[in-house]
């Protein structure tokens, strides 16, 4: 019986047991089955209201047709370019929209007088409708990429720069001070610092802007583009093709679902390792 004890005591001190950790498991992956089941229950209703009322195939498809049309269009390659040329503008337009917002997040929290001459434009151009915004960058920068990848920076960055922003000014007074006995100078700061304390605050900034990303792209796609989903959302408009229309919808979902989705994993991470933002 004494021996008994020990091993139960090390397994309590070591590795969860087995059935906890499955525990666990099925309790992490319940969002993603109740998210399944939902869009499930979401396409049969879509399926049951396009039989019980005959809806013409010209005003709602089935979804049996939507996803047969959408599999000879993926093996001819006619997506392909389409859903790249979205990715990349989102990406590369998250990116420097990320680095703008730390980079004026350090600043405003270093010189509060550029903080009150620069935040109120900020604003202004964060509460302007982007929808009106849009046609004068593509004017400027032309039908090509740099004009969705600017638009998506001026929508990604700021959400970036009020979490970081926040994040910054909660730094114990008594790093502040180690770090001027240490006589640190500003740019070892920012680096050893302040950098590493805020990527908690930088991740959750991204998984806002990353939904604002795709939102942005699709604007200005459809104000003009040669490519992407936004732009071949609204040549399906044009040419009454309702079922690429919901198609290009569907991988607009589906790439602002896994990218925030991937940002999130990312951040529950940072906040493992440096605490929540």
């Amino acid at each position: 019986m004494r021996s008994a004890s020990p091993a139960a005591g090390g397994s309590a001190g070591g590795a969860p047991p087995a059935g906890l950790r499955l525990g666990d498991r099925v309790r992490a992956g319940r969002p993603l089955l109740v998210g399944a089941l939902s869009l499930a229950a979401g396409v049969v209703l879509w399926w049951l209201v396009t039989v019980a009322f005959d809806i013409p195939a010209y005003r709602l498809p089935t979804p049996g047709a939507v996803a047969s049309h959408a599999l000879t269009l993926a093996r001819d390659g006619a997506l392909t370019l389409h859903v790249q040329q979205t990715l990349a503008e989102v990406v590369q337009g998250v990116l420097l929209g990320s680095v703008l917002g730390v980079v004026l997040a350090m600043l405003f929290t270093r010189v509060r007088p550029l903080e009150r001459v620069l935040m109120p434009l900020i604003v202004i151009a964060q509460v302007t409708p982007k929808i009106s915004i849009a046609p004068l960058i593509v004017l400027w920068l032309g039908l090509g990429i740099g004009s969705k990848i600017a638009l998506i920076t001026l929508v990604s960055f700021y959400p970036v720069l009020i979490n970081m922003t926040m994040r910054l000014r909660t730094i114990p007074t008594g790093v502040d001070d180690l770090a001027r006995l240490l006589r640190i100078g500003p740019i070892a700061r920012a680096i050893k610092i302040d950098l590493p304390y805020s990527l908690p605050a930088i991740a959750v900034g991204l998984r806002l802007g990353v939904l604002q990303a795709v939102t942005a792209a699709v604007i200005g796609e459809f104000i003009g583009a040669e490519a992407g989903l936004g732009y071949l959302e609204r040549q399906a408009q044009d040419n009454d093709d309702i079922r690429l229309v919901i198609i290009s919808l569907g991988l607009l979902c589906l790439l602002a679902w896994v990218l925030y989705a991937l940002v999130g994993l990312v951040e529950r991470r940072l906040s493992n390792r440096f605490g929540a933002a």
